[in-house]
């Protein structure tokens, strides 16, 4: 869990949001005999934030199932590589065009799923520091607050 909050953070996806998830499921993206017999319907169920950990070997397989157990085609999702890295790359889109759009991302990475990743663009905070600022001289709490403070006024 420790992995999905601190990649989601940096990537300015919260995990849950009271207009988005109210809930969050943490699941395995690459088992060990490579079979993803998961609870597909469970996971394509509304109102709930998914993170795959080990997730890019499987990722097209990953959104064709929830696609096929009836969760929306333009769900938002994102891959984040190297999460709170200076390497740190956040591949977004939706579970139709993830799969091509992080095609050339390396791991380790994780797979978020759910309506809190269209949050990013207005939480995001880590990818858009000054150059040569690093992330620790803009803190997240107060990148955020800043964002929602804008939006507000």
């Amino acid at each position: 869990m420790t992995a999905a909050s601190g990649c989601a953070a940096y990537a300015g996806i919260p995990l849950t949001h009271r207009d988005c998830a109210t809930s969050v499921r943490f699941v395995t993206g690459h088992t060990r005999d490579d079979r993803l017999d998961l609870d597909w319907a469970g996971l394509a169920m509304a109102r709930q934030t998914l993170v795959f950990y080990m997730g890019l070997a499987n990722l097209s397989e990953i959104c064709e199932r929830l696609i096929a157990n009836g969760m929306s085609a333009d769900t938002p999702a994102a891959l984040v590589e190297q999460g709170t890295t200076p390497g740190q790359r956040v591949h977004a889109g939706n579970l139709t065009t993830l799969p091509s759009l992080a095609a050339t991302a390396g791991s380790p990475s994780l797979v978020i799923v759910g309506e809190v990743v269209a949050l990013r663009e207005r939480l995001g905070w880590y990818e858009g520091a000054a150059p040569g600022q690093s992330s620790f001289d803009r803190p997240p709490c107060t990148a955020v607050a800043e964002a929602l403070h804008s939006e507000v006024a």
